[in-house]
């Protein structure tokens, strides 16, 4: 898996997905936010891979920053992030911890900023077999709606060469690593982000570089 691991890290930009030089595109939510959308958009995912799921890796560097989940404001949204967390934690896929207490007082200090970007870089894979589905359904949703949680999460297809990350906008991007990437998993139908942009509720951008 450590060639995995290098070929992302060669291939996607961690400061801009976008600006990945083989990035393919991305669908998101094509009007105002709806409840429910960010399962939609996860269960598409699912639905479209199930056969594959098996043979993928979770790429993630996932951590919930303590000092602000179940403090977005909204009751019903506090105690939805609160149960995904506590649910992802005790399954391994997620650490927990206070970024106050582990970086320091000064979020303005270079000292503060260098140990969060190590925290975001930390970046471990792991067997997609090796956890029940529902905590992977867990841990898309919470990447896009959960206030405090923080760093990179890439569900890769190491037969495809592919990357697919979930994004705060209840959808789905994909970057090619390397040179061998499969981009007809993304270009020709029945394509993933196509699949999903048939959906009702969603648009499309797809830039094959």
């Amino acid at each position: 898996m450590s060639n995995t691991l290098q070929l992302l890290l060669q291939s996607v930009n961690l400061a801009g997905y976008g600006a990945s030089a083989r990035f393919l595109g991305f669908f998101e939510k094509d009007a105002q936010y709806k409840p429910g959308v960010e399962e939609s958009a996860v269960g598409f995912f699912i639905r479209h891979f199930r056969n594959d799921l098996e043979h993928f890796l979770i790429a993630s560097s996932v951590h919930a920053n303590s000092d602000e989940v179940g403090h977005f404001g909204d009751a019903a949204d506090d105690q939805r992030d609160g149960n995904l967390i506590r649910g992802l934690v005790e399954a391994g896929l997620i650490k927990e911890f206070g970024y106050k207490e582990r970086f320091g007082g000064d979020p303005s200090s270079r000292e503060y900023a260098e140990s969060v970007e190590r925290e975001w870089g930390n970046i471990a894979l792991m067997n997609m077999h090796d956890f029940p589905i529902q905590r992977l359904r867990s841990l898309l949703v919470a990447k896009m709606v959960v206030y405090g949680l923080c760093g990179h999460c890439f569900i890769i297809s190491p037969d495809w060469d592919l990357a697919f990350y979930p994004h705060d906008d209840f959808g789905f991007g994909v970057i090619g690593l390397g040179d061998n990437a499969n981009v007809q998993v993304v270009t020709l139908p029945p394509s993933f982000i196509q699949f999903c942009v048939r959906s009702s509720g969603f648009w499309l951008l797809l830039l094959v570089r």
